[in-house]
């Protein structure tokens, strides 16, 4: 099919409403600006014009372009992916950044931010782009995608809630975190004696001896010292600011709510584990190649699968040779940096003359999912591996500030290579010291 004879589509998608606008290949404006309701009534309408347009200027294709904004794109191109109607046209859809299009825009005269000319700037900066990276609708990799992120959702979620509960807990006893009576705050028997203030009211009138026979008792018989933890838990609630009396209802209603949320996430995340284990188990030969990495776990290595799909798809996108002034077939190593760009872990370059600077800044622009589940592949790693520790050791001695974070990005960079290495040749890991 013919580029030069498809007519172009940009769209600026809304969670209530589409804006369209249809160019000619030359750029030429066909439509500046038609706006639907993002349903699939308004589906039905652009469509209608879609084909109106394309069968009165004797168009043979579609492209269509539109911003990366959170999930409001994906019903929109599912629709036109599955459309029998618009199949006759080839239609190929491109998902852009929408730094991208704000950069393009800057090289153009000033004008208004709007829904009325962004749609404009969507399709003409997918008309002169070189190099397109069309959109590819895989519901295999799409299913287990929407699981792994949803996991890493509820991850955020109970952290951050935890860390209120925290909050919450300081209020009402402020040196229980100090003195750390329990090894996990949010344990089965601290969460029973934080949610009943009649049990810890026990606690100052029992003596240590008494105290232990219970907690022992409270815990199934599985605590390790049962003296140590009720002298700890005596000093806690000692040591702890008095809390005036008006104010002890509500803080322990604040506590037992706070409790209810963090176990909710809790039992949620547990659940969607079960799930997605079920899901890859026959299905996902990738995920058992990554799992094969020491210190992987199988949510991380779905995750790291999920958001890099088809490793096909960075294989076959041609690279320019600046040597030989051709295309050709990408290199191994060339796919792994391409994956990197993609996840925004890489360091850009910024250099002009004799200028250069000397402090490169993560990207971070890219896909977040995939950067966040590289990271936690990279901190087990470097537990797992001795190589990776070694690497990680080495780059925090380097750092002189955020040595944790920065050892840690570096070695997800280094462990990046490997993932891509295993996805590329489809086998597990293997030890260096098996290899050589």
């Amino acid at each position: 099919m013919e580029a030069e004879n498809r007519l172009q589509v940009g769209i600026d998608v809304g969670k209530n409403k589409v804006d369209l606008a249809l160019l000619a290949p030359n750029g030429k404006m066909l439509i500046k600006h038609r706006s639907f309701s993002n349903s699939s009534v308004g589906y039905g309408q652009v469509r209608e014009l879609l084909l109106q347009v394309m069968q009165a200027q004797g168009f043979e294709g579609l492209d269509l372009a539109a911003e990366a904004t959170s999930y409001y794109w994906l019903p929109l191109f599912w629709e036109i992916h599955q459309d029998p109607i618009l199949a006759a046209y080839h239609p190929r859809q491109l998902l852009l950044n929408a730094a991208w299009v704000k950069w393009f825009k800057k090289s153009l005269s000033p004008d208004h931010k709007s829904d009325r000319s962004d749609p404009y700037y969507i399709g003409d900066h997918m008309r002169s782009l070189p190099d397109k990276h069309w959109w590819q609708f895989d519901p295999r990799w799409w299913s287990l995608r929407l699981q792994t992120r949803l996991h890493f959702h509820l991850s955020q979620s109970l952290s951050r809630e935890k860390s209120y509960y925290q909050l919450v807990l300081f209020l009402n006893h402020s040196a229980y975190a100090q003195v750390q009576p329990f090894s996990d705050t949010f344990g089965v028997l601290s969460q029973n004696l934080l949610n009943h203030p009649e049990r810890l009211a026990e606690v100052n009138e029992s003596s240590s001896p008494d105290l232990a026979a219970r907690l022992n008792e409270w815990s199934g018989y599985r605590l390790p010292n049962p003296f140590k933890t009720a002298e700890q838990l005596k000093q806690a609630l000692a040591q702890s600011f008095s809390v005036p009396e008006d104010l002890q209802g509500p803080l322990q209603g604040m506590l037992q709510r706070m409790s209810l949320v963090v176990s909710t996430l809790q039992e949620q995340i547990k659940t969607l584990d079960a799930e997605i284990t079920a899901l890859v188990r026959h299905s996902y030969p990738e995920v058992a190649h990554l799992l094969s990495v020491p210190g992987l776990g199988l949510i991380t290595a779905s995750g790291i699968a999920a958001e890099i799909g088809d490793l096909h798809r960075f294989e076959t996108q041609p690279k320019w040779d600046n040597r030989r002034n051709i295309y050709r077939p990408r290199s191994l190593r060339e796919v792994e940096d391409a994956v990197a760009k993609y996840a925004g872990l890489w360091w850009p370059q910024n250099a002009s003359g004799q200028f250069q600077a000397e402090d490169r800044h993560l990207s971070k622009r890219g896909d977040a999912y995939l950067r966040y589940y590289l990271v936690q592949a990279a901190d087990h790693m470097r537990r797992g591996i001795p190589s990776y520790a070694h690497f990680y050791q080495l780059k925090f001695e380097q750092a002189t500030k955020h040595q944790h974070k920065r050892a840690l990005v570096l070695t997800a960079r280094k462990a990046l290579g490997l993932i891509v290495g295993l996805l590329h040749r489809h086998e597990n890991y293997r030890p260096e010291e098996a290899s050589t």
